[in-house]
């Protein structure tokens, strides 16, 4: 028995030419999948990399830190003119003409005059960038509003972050404060109205323009000797520079969670 055998009727070459069509569209069909697959991969790097920079972000929010800020002798010297020695009554004339001097309650009988601390303006806008700020005082809320219209007028730096005696009487603390305490400095001339916090508390010399402070005591004036604390290297510009260490050294340890550490204690040796 014989089998016949079914020959194509297209010559050879034709066969073959085909056969190697097929083969380069099958070459193109995987080229076109490695293709696919490659842009999928390269869309799952660039969101793997979004949502790590997002994290990092978010941690960054997260260690958001705060300043607390005391006012007097810390920011700012202000006395009752009717204290004022003879020989800082030229202050008076000149209240008009300069910016880091300014008479309130003119024609009362608590007429009084506020001194800015020098630095004080270039204190507030570098901080600004590093810290959620506060002020806390144990002065009364009208006499806080009658300063920060001189130092803050637009609310730019503290907003409505303002503690004073009326919540506070006898001692200042940070659970009014909403903040986690272990990312908290404050910036104070006096330690002990701060009897919980001291860890937190960054002692800066009293700023004493005038002759009287407000508890009456005397003191050498620079006002009489018609000079102040240096600009460049007096204790606010000296605060500021270990502000910025400390926020640098913070923000660049993403494991650090408690900012005391990097505060020396006790505060006294970090008087500036």
């Amino acid at each position: 028995m014989f089998v016949v055998r079914k020959h194509s009727l297209q010559p050879k070459s034709k066969r073959r030419k085909r056969s190697s069509l097929s083969c380069f569209n099958d070459f193109v069909k995987r080229l076109q999948n490695h293709a696919t697959r490659f842009k999928k991969h390269l869309t799952t790097l660039r969101n793997k990399t979004t949502n790590k920079l997002a994290c990092l972000n978010d941690e960054k929010k997260k260690k958001k830190l705060h300043l607390v800020l005391d006012l007097d002798h810390t920011l700012i010297h202000t006395v009752l003119v009717s204290d004022l020695s003879e020989r800082e009554k030229y202050l008076l004339e000149e209240a008009d003409s300069r910016q880091d001097l300014w008479r309130c309650n003119k024609d009362s009988p608590y007429e009084f005059i506020i001194k800015l601390r020098p630095f004080l303006h270039e204190f507030l806008l570098e901080a600004n960038k590093l810290f959620t700020m506060h002020v806390y005082t144990m002065g009364n809320y009208c006499y806080a509003q009658d300063v920060l219209k001189l130092i803050d007028p637009d609310k730019v730096y503290f907003g409505n972050r303002v503690i004073t005696r009326e919540a506070s009487p006898c001692n200042k603390t940070l659970d009014l404060l909403v903040a986690d305490t272990r990312r908290v400095v404050i910036v104070d001339d006096t330690i002990s109205v701060w009897p919980h916090h001291k860890r937190n508390l960054l002692q800066i010399t009293k700023y004493i323009y005038f002759k009287v402070d407000g508890n009456g005591t005397k003191w050498d004036s620079y006002a009489e000797a018609k000079k102040d604390e240096s600009r460049k290297s007096g204790s606010l510009a000296n605060v500021l520079k270990f502000l910025e260490d400390v926020h640098k050294r913070f923000e660049e340890d993403l494991d650090s969670k408690d900012l005391r550490l990097l505060i020396p204690y006790p505060c006294r040796k970090c008087c500036f």
